[in-house]
Order: C-alpha cells, then structure tokens, then sequence
C-alpha cells in the first residue's frame, strides 16, 4: 500500500476517533462536521483508486489531481448560494469539505502517486 492511502486511512481513523468522542460528550453537530471529514476522505480515496484502475505514474498523478480540481467546483456554487441567502450551516458544510479537500490534496502533492 503506498503513504497516499494509509495517509488517508490513518485520517480516517483519527477522525472517526474524534467523532465517537464528540458523539459521547453530546456535541452532535461538532460529530456531524467530523463527519463530513471522513466522507471527503472516502471519497478521495474512491476516486484514487478508480485512477488507479486505469493509469500509472505520471499519468496516475494527472488524472487524480485534475478529478480532485473537478471535485469541488459544485461545492464552491454551493458555498456561494449559502452566502447570498444567510444560510450559515450551509456555508459551513461547504467550507469544511473543501478545506478538507484542499489538505487532501496538499498531501497527495507531497506523497506523490507512486510512493
């Protein structure tokens, strides 16, 4: 398995940690936001391993960054939406799922496809 996805499992499992302590100290919504991490992470992970199905190396490493470019383009509309009408715990979902996408991404940069 390369540091890509056990970077991403290893996220996952300290978030599902957070979470199920969230859920025990009564603060849901903190867990729900949690939540929403560990989709974005599965997600991730998802679409790298159909990249994965079908190319290599460098080619690996394009297709995956550009479907994670493409990935939050609906999100941002979202966010916008969210904004222009005060919706406040949309613009926050919004914004945790792309900030988390962005780490993601960040990460996969340093890691690489093939290491």
């Amino acid at each position: 398995m390369n540091k890509y996805i056990e970077y991403l499992e290893d996220t996952i499992k300290e978030l599902q940690k957070e979470e199920e302590a969230l859920i025990l100290a009564s603060r849901k919504d903190e867990a729900n936001f949690v939540k929403i991490k560990i989709n974005i992470c599965d997600i991730s992970k998802t679409i790298y391993n159909a990249s994965a199905k079908t190319n290599t190396g460098d080619a690996l490493e394009a297709e995956y960054l550009r479907q994670l470019t493409k990935l939050p383009e609906n999100w941002r509309i979202s966010l916008d939406k969210a904004r222009e009408h005060g919706d406040i715990q949309k613009s926050v979902i919004e914004e945790i799922k792309l900030e988390m996408l962005q780490t993601i991404k960040t990460k996969f940069e340093e890691l690489g496809a093939c290491e």
